[in-house]
């Protein structure tokens, strides 16, 4: 099931009550661990309505460790019990905001904020090639939690940032290179089916020939991209990756049928074309 919207009444976070938490839409993911690093996209407004500041507008992310000191209270308080593919409202008094000072000029003096936070993703920090590989593994779990549940967008995020912790791993033992080899090509593998959902080609052509960059025969790959091109009417060159991951394994009975499917196109299609010069001959 993919993530739901959930109106919830606001929460007092606060023995004072002056943070409050209210779901917008419920996440299916976990909640950050401590010392993790989280990412997410906000909106911030002043009391009388106003935007003062958007991750959105600026397309991009936020990142940041919750408890780091980097971020106001509000968000050290709130951010922690949120779970991956929430949004939700925070609401606060000055003092758990930008406090009494304010920040000049885009926040008057103590003002209270209300803020709008999407929480995308989260994860550890991994110093050793083990610890990467272990954790790159995580994200393709939840990833693929996330794929099941239909929530595309929230599996790309995740598979992505595995893919960041095993992608340029190469000093190390020769078996955690074949490991991190592995999961990179299945993380790839992954983002690529991500794309090929939202309808993407490009992309998901872009990827798989990371793939086949460094599996060169690659079955999902090379099926992948023969759907690509298919749906981007590029017949030939579809009909060319499907022969190359034919070549190493003549058995696939979904590439045989991927390339019929390319053949029939493309015979269809320069069927036309010919009809057409002659019409426009005659």
């Amino acid at each position: 099931m993919a993530t739901t919207s959930t109106q919830t009444s606001p929460v007092s976070l606060t023995p004072d009550n002056n943070v409050t938490k209210r779901i917008i839409r419920s996440g299916q993911g976990q909640c950050p661990k401590a010392d993790s690093i989280v990412s997410v996209h906000y909106e911030s407004f002043l009391e009388d309505g106003s935007l003062f500041d958007s991750s959105r507008q600026r397309n991009a992310a936020y990142e940041f460790v919750p408890n780091g000191g980097k971020v106001i209270k509000a968000w050290e308080i709130a951010i922690p019990i949120m779970h991956v593919g929430e949004l939700a409202e925070i609401v606060c008094t000055y003092d758990y905001g930008y406090g009494k000072k304010g920040w000049p000029p885009i926040v008057p003096q103590k003002a209270n904020l209300r803020f709008e936070v999407e929480l995308l993703g989260t994860w550890e920090s991994a110093e050793s090639v083990k610890q990467k590989i272990s954790v790159a593994l995580a994200k393709k779990e939840e990833g693929n939690a996330f794929y099941k549940q239909g929530a595309i967008e929230q599996a790309l995020f995740a598979y992505r940032k595995g893919r960041e912790y095993v992608v340029d791993v190469w000093d190390c033992e020769p078996e955690d290179l074949i490991k991190a080899r592995e999961v990179t090509i299945a993380l790839h593998a992954n983002v690529a089916a991500c794309y090929m959902k939202m309808r993407d080609w490009d992309k998901a052509i872009e990827v798989c020939q990371k793939v086949l960059d460094r599996e060169p025969r690659n079955i999902k790959a090379c099926y992948r991209i023969g759907q690509a091109y298919y749906e981007k009417d590029d017949y030939e060159n579809g009909i060319g990756f499907v022969t190359i991951g034919l070549r190493g394994n003549p058995d696939s009975q979904e590439l045989k049928a991927l390339l019929a499917a390319l053949e029939a196109k493309r015979d269809q299609w320069i069927k036309t074309s010919k009809e057409l010069c002659k019409k426009m001959l005659s």
